[in-house]
């Protein structure tokens, strides 16, 4: 062969390999992943949620992380004791990014790292259905649904277990599915090790062991090519016996070391934690005891408040065995929904969600749930599927997802109904409606033939009877037309209003609000935006008339804003000094851009009173020197002056370091680099830095401040104290 000939041949070889590989991939499923990542990065950039200022569960899986990845230590120091492996998962991303030297991008890392649990999650459908209904048309569409609706897309932007959760109980069902088909034992010990890493995420996924071995018993009796030979051989139950000691020895071997663990602190069984026993008590009693409960169960030892929530909920179901059963049948109209329609539409606050943002897909989300679910129904009213050279989908499978969805409904109605609880339903009912939607091209499940028995009949009655009920929950839950018609109006006004109002346009954004607030009168964020236009006209008492407390933890934040610029402090102290430990969202970015505070020339850095000036900062403390924040590496101050600047104009800021060593500092007065200063330790100092000329004559002065950061807990090992910090600021003042 000549070298010629060779190098002709190469290419070809190469172009050859290309196209294999090009005719393996499944192109049509990886359009839906990648469609599915693009939606979940851009739901990470709309959403203002950030678990550092969550006091919800959210937050305290982001604190529970962040000390795990700093210190090495796990602590139980929440009122609960809660499924560790997510926050486990968590923290290697929070370490990973202290090991980057970027701290400050350890949510992100953890946000990035759920997309990729996301795009997993959609192969797994489309695996799940692919394989339950041996139909690919069915796995493209429940791939299309678990890449497309609302909910899904959310999860990657949160730091809740629901996501890992429900990746976990997919792989589970998919190794199921695969042993179900191949007999491969191994895939049975690997469903086995992904129900109780599941289990570990969320304590409800262990009743599945109960679950799977109803399933092994029904599949070993059904007909079928492994169930035929096994009702023959006298060793069937041998086999089957055998299957299920290897599941629960795979399960119960990720799930016991962290119950011998629990056993070893506590002194007590507690398999996976205590949620259950305390959420039963707390959905039993009265609301308004929620939180009084919860203060006491805090103030008792860790080992004893399951036992001591139990005993309260045995005492009230003593005394009222109907209990649980009163509120059922409000729980279960509220479960058929519309969900983002009635989020977007109805709420009285978005809570920080970014509904209006990502509308665009939850409202066409609303019509695939819709769809999806009728489908769902039809499904499990149909017979098993099967197939000539396969199981098909049995009725084993069909008991197990019975099973499944009778356990979470009953859940669900037990405790208390959240969208995100509600997920594994959805899940089921998605993977049954692929399935109907699948062969709708082929008119398979409409008609009456002649070749149809009683069976038939039956089923399509069954089937008929399940979608009307549907049907008449969900437009018997609310009048949509008329809230979506009144919401729609709303939205108009708050869109004007918010445009209106971020080009300082007042009394235009004034009237907007007005007219949101005439089509839905107790939307308390647009009695918040009114009473932020009002303030921004001169008008603070009109504007504090506009809001009362405890409604939103935005509208409490700024009613204690207005109360701080019209001199009421002791009004304000509260509201403000709570504001960013319970806001969900960085609360200082968003007091920086919507509030309007009074002109001054000198900020003390202080608990509260400092918001909507400042940005970057940790929360406010007080020592013997007075007021400060911790500047957290990158960080703005924006003063809006009393007087414009002159030409010989300074600025000082009074800081220490509170480290051994002198701390760098680089200040900027908008795109003007005002020096560096090397900020010396042990005592307070202030700092000069000359403004430029070229500032002469502005009337807001925005200086941005930048120093390397540390962790204290890493330095010190009898610290606890997580956070990125670079000096301490108490002061900023201009002459």
């Amino acid at each position: 062969m000549t070298t010629s000939t060779a190098a002709i041949r190469a290419p070809a070889r190469r172009t050859s390999a290309w196209r294999r590989l090009a005719a393996r991939i499944d192109w049509p499923l990886l359009v839906l992943v990648l469609l599915g990542v693009a939606l979940r990065l851009w739901f990470i950039r709309a959403s203002s949620l950030d678990p550092r200022f969550s006091t919800a569960d959210d937050g305290d899986y982001y604190r529970r992380a962040l000390r795990f990845a700093v210190t090495g230590q796990y602590l139980d120091d929440s009122w609960l004791i809660r499924p560790p492996l997510h926050v486990f998962f968590f923290a290697f991303w929070l370490r990973a990014a202290l090991l980057f030297g970027s701290p400050t991008l350890g949510v992100l890392l953890v946000q990035l790292a759920q997309v990729g649990l996301g795009a997993l999650s959609i192969v797994l459908a489309y695996g799940c259905a692919q394989r339950l209904f041996a139909n690919r048309r069915a796995g493209l569409l429940f791939a299309a649904f678990q890449a497309l609706w609302y909910p899904f897309v959310e999860q990657p932007s949160v730091l809740f277990s629901e996501l890992l959760y429900l990746t976990l109980f997919a792989l589970h069902f998919w190794l199921l599915l695969r042993f179900d088909a191949h007999r491969r034992w191994r895939d049975l010990a690997l469903a086995g090790v992904a129900l109780g890493a599941s289990a570990l995420t969320r304590s409800p996924a262990l009743y599945s062991i109960a679950f799977v071995v109803l399933w092994l018993l029904v599949r070993g009796w059904t007909p079928g090519e492994k169930g035929a030979q096994l009702r023959n051989n006298r060793s069937r139950w041998l086999v089957v016996g055998g299957q299920i000691v290897l599941f629960l020895a795979c399960t119960l071997a990720v799930v016991l070391p962290w119950t011998a663990r629990n056993y070893v602190l506590y002194r007590h069984i507690i398999p996976v934690d205590t949620l259950g026993q305390t959420n039963l008590w707390l959905d039993l009693d009265s609301v308004d005891q929620r939180e009084a409960h919860i203060n006491a169960l805090r103030a008792l030892p860790q080992a004893d408040r399951a036992g001591y929530a139990m005993a309260q909920a045995r005492a009230i179901l003593a005394a009222d065995p109907l209990r649980p059963f009163r509120p059922m049948w409000d729980t279960f109209r509220h479960i058929w929904k519309a969900q983002f329609v009635e989020d977007y539409f109805l709420k009285r606050s978005f809570f920080t969600r970014p509904l209006r943002e990502t509308a665009a897909l939850g409202l066409p989300g609303d019509l695939l749930w819709f769809v999806f679910t009728i489908a769902g129904l039809i499904g499990l009213a149909r017979s098993p599927s099967r197939t000539g050279r396969a199981r098909g989908e049995g009725w084993h499978n069909r008991l197990f997802v019975l099973a499944w969805l009778g356990y979470s409904f009953f859940t669900v109605l037990l405790f208390h109904v959240e969208p995100r609880y509600l997920l594994p339903i959805w899940w089921w009912l998605g993977l049954y409606g692929a399935w109907v939607l699948a062969d709708l091209p082929m008119l398979r499940t409409i008609g009456l033939g002649a070749r149809n028995n009683g069976k038939k009949i039956a089923q399509y009655l069954l089937q008929g009877i399940l979608v009307i009920a549907f049907l008449a929950l969900f437009f018997s839950y609310r009048d949509y037309p008329s809230m979506i018609a009144s919401g729609a109006a709303r939205e108009r006004g708050m869109i004007a209003g918010d445009q209106a109002y971020a080009r300082n346009d007042y009394a235009a954004a004034e009237q907007a609000y007005r007219a949101a607030l005439a089509a839905q009168p107790d939307f308390i964020d647009g009695h918040t935006s009114l009473a932020l236009a009002l303030a921004a006209q001169g008008h603070n008492t009109e504007a504090r008339a506009q809001l009362r407390p405890n409604q939103s933890r935005r509208s409490d934040l700024v009613l204690g804003a207005l109360a701080r610029d019209a001199g009421d402090l002791d009004a304000a102290r509260a509201p403000l000094g709570s504001a960013e430990n319970r806001a969900g969202e960085d609360i200082q970015r968003w007091a920086l851009t919507w509030l309007r505070p009074p002109a001054i020339n000198s900020l003390q850095l202080s608990k509260g009173f400092d918001l909507g000036y400042i940005d970057g900062f940790s929360g406010g403390e007080e020592g013997p020197a007075g007021t400060f924040r911790w500047l957290s590496g990158a960080g703005q101050v924006r003063l809006p002056l009393r007087t414009p600047l002159t030409p010989a104009s300074n600025v000082f800021l009074r800081l220490t370091s509170g480290r051994p060593s002198a701390v760098p500092l680089d200040v900027w007065a908008g795109d003007h680099w005002l020096g560096q200063a090397l900020v010396s330790s042990g005592e307070w100092r202030e700092y000069r830095f000359a403004l430029p000329p070229e500032l002469a004559g502005t009337t807001t002065l925005e200086l941005r401040l930048r120093a390397p950061t540390f962790v204290p807990a890493r330095e010190d090992p009898a610290s606890d104290d997580a956070r990125m910090l670079s000096l301490m600021i108490s002061q900023v003042r201009v002459q």
